[in-house]
């Protein structure tokens, strides 16, 4: 008999009030704690309406046997990289990047990943392989193994939890799967089911009409990855399409997966051939104990997460921050420093904003200038600080979306629209915009006391443009900069 059990009986033997009264405390407490228990168990209960949309999808991809028994995949992908943009393109496509053409083995069980690739674009051919192993990843290049950073193992997360192979089986053995209501998309009614997967939280849709998945939408921040990390929290969707029987094998899936990132499409992947439980090779997914030290010991932390050490002033007028994801610069115009552009995360711009303050302690920050049409993680930092930013409309959508992703106000945001000077301190630069290929309305910067100018695009079709227009403009200007050389390089002649 249990300590309580035996305080229970001595107190009725010796008070029958306090015997009424303890049975009374007894019974409340027990029907509370089935209560809650009752409520447990009925919230982790399989919502039926969902289960109902899942199985059906299920049932028509191959069955739920089927696809749990998918362990492995070998997979050859076309994938279409293309430019995150706002701007309308009048009706024209995204700007592709570059193809890349893929071989990917798959073995869901370990986790591991084995991604050989290679990129085709005008600028040449290169390839790559990335390999992630449970929590480390490598990478080889030219022939040689070295860490890879954690994005990979961020990234193996995602493409593994929306394989279309994985995502709908997965959604099904969810605890918290539930049905919400149906929504129409151009005129199809599509079904929908809200469930924790690992760490992501889709809402996925399935046609009304065929009972397929289309598409899965989710709210997810890629932390550690250069070219994702400036936008926070960002909305993702994934679509599925061109359903298609699997040769040498009873499943049908989608072969073409198209992604959006803020809203913008990001990559089209292209199934060109799948196999489904292949025998993969042991040596495959084996990190040597040397790279795998080297990861837990580097790789661990942003891919931007590199000391700014090395800046310096140059000419008395520039600061060039010289590690990757920091502003493109920094100039000394009216007495005081100008930051220009924001940088990939607001740590960079913070150690960047710090290395110029030791390097130069006595001349005040004006603020920054912010021109380039691309991720501006950076602008958090800025706003939380309360600096004084100048956006030019070219990248006002890019800030806005930044600041939405790290859920910061922009309250110190002054909009630059049109050709117009800048006062910055005791001196002042104008700032106007030139039509530039693939880059409409892009902002120059003119510092006359500098004799620079600046442009963001450091392609070299945009940079020749950018000559044309000083000259035409008849500026006197001996360098101009870009995001590849801030200092600038000399205005040729004509």
């Amino acid at each position: 008999m249990t300590p309580v059990a035996t305080c229970v009986l001595w107190l009725c033997a010796t008070d029958h009030r306090v015997c009424a009264i303890v049975t009374i405390s007894i019974c409340l407490v027990t029907h509370m704690l089935l209560a809650t228990a009752l409520s447990f168990a009925l919230a982790f209960q399989p919502d039926p309406g969902a289960r109902a949309i899942l199985d059906t999808a299920l049932s028509r991809m191959g069955g739920v046997a089927a696809l749990r028994s998918v362990e492995r995949m070998q997979l050859d992908v076309m994938t279409e990289w293309q430019r995150l943009e706002f701007a309308s393109r009048g009706g024209g496509g995204p700007v592709i990047l570059s193809y890349e053409l893929s071989t990917e083995l798959r073995d869901y069980t370990l986790p591991a990943w084995r991604y050989s690739r290679r990129f085709y674009s005008p600028n040449g051919v290169s390839g790559v392989v990335d390999l992630v192993v449970d929590s480390v990843a490598a990478m080889q290049l030219d022939g040689r193994w070295r860490a890879q950073n954690v994005a990979y193992v961020d990234e193996r997360d995602e493409v593994f939890t929306f394989a279309p192979e994985r995502v709908v089986y997965l959604a099904r053995e969810a605890a918290d799967a539930r049905a919400v209501p149906d929504t129409t998309i151009d005129g199809v009614r599509y079904a929908r089911v809200v469930a924790t997967i690992g760490r992501f939280s889709p809402t996925l849709y399935f046609r009304a009409g065929d009972g397929l998945l289309a598409l899965a939408r989710f709210r997810a921040a890629q932390p550690n990855d250069f070219g994702l990390a400036p936008w926070g929290a960002m909305e993702v969707e994934i679509a599925y399409s061109r359903w298609q029987h699997l040769a040498g094998s009873t499943l049908v899936l989608p072969v073409q997966l198209d992604v959006r990132r803020v809203g913008r499409p990001y990559k089209r992947m292209t199934t060109i051939s799948a196999r489904v439980n292949p025998a993969i090779p042991a040596d495959s997914f084996v990190v040597a104990d040397s790279l795998r030290q080297s990861f837990l010991a580097t790789a661990r932390k942003p891919m931007f997460d590199i000391p700014v050490d090395s800046a310096r002033i140059i000419s008395d007028a520039f600061v060039a921050f010289g590690a990757p994801g920091t502003p493109a610069g920094a100039i000394r115009i009216g007495g005081r420093w100008l930051v220009v552009e924001a940088g990939t995360a607001p740590l960079s711009i913070d150690r960047s904003v710090s290395a110029l303050r030791r390097l130069d302690p006595g001349t005040a920050i004006a603020g920054a200038l912010i021109t380039a049409p691309t991720g501006a993680g950076g602008m958090a930092w800025l706003a939380r600080q309360a600096m004084p930013t100048w956006i030019a409309s070219a990248a006002r959508p890019y800030v806005e979306a930044a600041l939405r992703g790290w859920s910061v106000n922009g309250t110190m945001l002054r909009a630059l629209s049109g050709s117009r000077w800048l006062r910055v301190g005791s001196d002042s630069l104008r700032v106007e915009t030139v039509d530039l290929p693939d880059y409409p309305g892009t902002p120059i910067v003119y510092v006359p006391a500098l004799r620079w100018a600046y442009a963001w695009p450091p392609g070299a079709v945009q940079v020749d443009r950018v000559f044309a227009y000083i000259r035409e403009r008849g500026w006197r200007v001996d360098r101009v900069g870009s995001a590849r050389t801030f200092t600038g390089v000399p205005l040729p002649a004509n």
